[in-house]
């Protein structure tokens, strides 16, 4: 009885020992495979980024609570500095539409009559000029369009409007809980944009609005708080020398704003890395690589070494290695997306788990090939 016992005992360590080294390989690879995709993603950023590092903020509390002073003073913080440039730039559309015209639905961006709420942007005044928008017709705004105190609020038309919202058109529409009277005043040329690694908006479909400070306050303040908590959502962007002094005064910035719960998004891709790891994305690739290299060496070494016990039970040594290493990667993947901080793209994993349950049939030739060597 305690030979079979030892015996099983035995067989029972191998499987185990190769599961766990096959398992591991896996988690390496698919690590390697998430990086190395992140990689050629910052790779792309950087192309665009004209040596500038991006800092996109978002405010992810209700803004109900905060009052109009502690945005305005975020803001002004934000936006009066010399060493990086804040730009505003959010996506609220606008309801409450006139049926007698057609407007490119929000969702769909498909026009339509009776639409329901039209695709929309807020920009700011620099951003205008650093995204040098030129006209079709009309003119682009001025700095005074930026500032609101009652009457009409002066737009700007993208080029499928030309020909629906012709130059000197009003029309009434819901923006943020409250009735504004808006007027076009230029459409843009056909494929403008606002282009950069945080954000890429084609503008053909849109209509521009200025993202304003409100001289007159409406009846309804709580459109104005959001419309504030937008101001500060904007996009802040740093030479690279710069990163280290951005990123420390982001985060006093916000803590000390009372302002509510902030996220920081940052391009390209590796500054990110930095930021939350202190760990440069070229190192991470090169240790995963060796790592994925010497785990596959020792497994194959660990295979060679068992090949006796392996070619008497070949089947059954498959199976159940196939079905600890399944469970083991598993449970080692789901581990590493409880701890890591950095967003891998969630599609490798779900790739990488499925490619699990069809290598049986590789491991069981690799196995095969092994022992004939």
């Amino acid at each position: 009885m305690k030979k079979l016992y030892s015996k099983i005992n035995k067989k029972v360590k191998i499987v185990l020992n190769s599961s766990f080294r096959l398992a591991g390989f896996f988690v390496i690879l698919l690590l390697l495979s998430g990086f190395f995709k992140l990689y050629i993603l910052n790779e792309n950023e950087e192309s665009m980024g004209n040596n500038r590092v991006y800092f996109a903020l978002q405010q992810e509390s209700s803004p109900f609570s905060v009052p109009l002073e502690k945005y305005s003073e975020l803001y002004s913080r934000l936006s009066d500095n010399s060493r990086y440039d804040y730009y505003e730039c959010y996506l609220q559309y606008l309801e409450g539409l006139p049926a007698s015209q057609s407007f490119f639905h929000y969702e769909t961006q498909v026009l339509s009559e009776n639409c329901e709420a039209a695709l929309c942007i807020q920009i700011s005044e620099n951003l205008q000029k650093d995204s040098d928008f030129k006209c079709y017709a009309g003119r682009l705004l001025n700095s005074g369009d930026f500032s609101f105190n009652g009457g009409t609020i002066p737009i700007i038309a993208g080029y499928e409007y030309r020909n629906l919202l012709p130059l000197g058109t009003q029309f009434s529409a819901t923006y943020l809980y409250n009735v504004y009277t808006f007027e076009v005043v230029g459409i843009l040329e056909e494929n403008s944009k606002i282009y950069n690694p945080a954000q890429i908006v084609y503008l053909d479909k849109y209509i521009i609005m200025p993202s304003f400070h409100a001289l007159k306050l409406p009846e309804n303040m709580k459109g104005l708080s959001i419309h504030y908590a937008n101001r500060t959502s904007g996009i802040l962007v740093s030479p690279i020398d710069d990163f280290a002094y951005a990123s420390g005064h982001i985060k006093q910035l916000l803590s000390n704003a009372e302002c509510g719960e902030y996220s920081v998004n940052i391009s390209p891709v590796k500054y990110a890395l930095l930021e939350e790891t202190g760990i440069r994305l070229e190192w991470v690739i090169i240790c995963l690589s060796a790592a994925a290299l010497i785990s596959g060496i020792l497994y194959i070494k660990y295979i060679r070494k068992e090949k006796g016990y392996i070619a008497q039970n070949l089947f059954l040594f498959t199976c159940a290695e196939f079905a600890g290493s399944s469970l083991l990667f598993v449970i080692l993947y789901r581990l590493i997306l409880y701890l890591f901080i950095i967003k891998i793209d969630i599609k490798i994993f779900l790739i990488c788990e499925i490619f699990v349950f069809v290598v049986r049939d590789l491991v069981i030739i690799f196995h095969k090939k092994l022992l004939k060597s």
